[in-house]
C-alpha cells in the first residue's frame, strides 16, 4: 500500500514539474490544511470582474448593516483593497472592544452607558461612522437577545447590594460571634494547634 501511495505521489510531482509548475506544498497538519483550503478557495487572480464586483458589493452591504466579515472576506480586502481593509479592521476592533466591555457590565444601567458612550464617541466627521454605528448597534441587539442583559440588575446600586448579599463572609466580618470565632482565619490546622498541650521548661 505504501509503495502504491509513494508511486502516485511521485507521478503527481513529475506531472507538476513537466508542466513547469511549482512542487506541490506538503501539508503536515490540520491547520496547514485549513489554510490551504482557504487560500485555494480564495484565489483572487482567477476571479472574474463580475465576481469581484459581487464580492465588493457583499462586503459593503455587510459593513453597512454592521455584520462581522468572514476571514475569507477580510483576506479578499487585504489583497485587493488595502484602504478598505484598514477601515474594516478598525470597525471590527471597535465592535469587539464594545462587546468585551458588555461582557463585564454589572448592571443594565452600566451596559446602556457602554453603548451610549460607544455611539456618542463617534465623530460626525469619522469616515467609518456609518459602519461603526451599525456594528455597535448589532452588538447591542445581540447582547439583548442573548438574555445576558435581562439577567443583570437594573442599577449599579442593586448590583452592589446583590454582591454584598452574596458574600458569605460579609456578615461574619460585621458581627462577631459570642465566642469570638473568626471564620475567615479558621483552618483545621489552627484547631489542632490550639488543642495541643503546652510545655514549660522547669527552672
Amino acid at each position: 500500500m505504501k509503495d502504491a501511495l509513494f508511486y502516485v505521489g511521485e507521478l503527481y510531482m513529475n506531472i507538476c514539474l513537466n508542466l513547469n509548475q511549482e512542487e506541490p506544498k506538503k501539508i503536515t497538519n490540520t491547520k496547514e490544511l485549513a489554510e490551504y483550503i482557504l487560500d485555494s478557495g480564495n484565489d483572487i487572480e482567477k476571479m472574474s470582474d463580475e465576481d469581484r464586483a459581487k464580492m465588493d458589493a457583499r462586503i459593503l452591504a455587510k459593513l453597512k448593516s454592521g455584520k462581522k466579515l468572514t476571514r475569507k472576506e477580510i483576506d479578499y480586502l487585504r489583497k485587493t483593497n488595502p484602504v478598505m481593509y484598514a477601515h474594516a479592521m478598525r470597525v471590527q476592533r471597535i465592535a469587539e472592544g464594545t462587546e468585551e466591555q458588555l461582557k463585564h457590565a454589572k448592571s443594565k444601567e452600566e451596559a446602556d452607558r457602554i453603548i451610549s458612550l460607544s455611539l456618542s464617541g463617534i465623530s460626525k466627521n469619522d469616515p467609518d461612522r456609518e459602519y461603526i454605528m451599525a456594528a455597535v448597534n448589532r452588538i447591542n441587539a445581540e447582547f439583548h437577545k442573548s438574555g445576558a442583559y435581562s439577567k443583570l440588575p437594573n442599577t449599579m446600586e442593586e448590583a452592589n447590594n446583590n454582591r454584598n448579599n452574596g458574600d458569605v463572609f460579609s456578615e461574619v466580618e460585621d458581627e462577631e460571634d459570642n465566642d469570638g470565632f473568626d471564620l475567615k482565619n479558621w483552618s483545621p490546622l489552627t484547631e489542632v494547634y490550639d488543642s495541643m498541650p503546652t510545655f514549660s521548661a522547669g527552672a
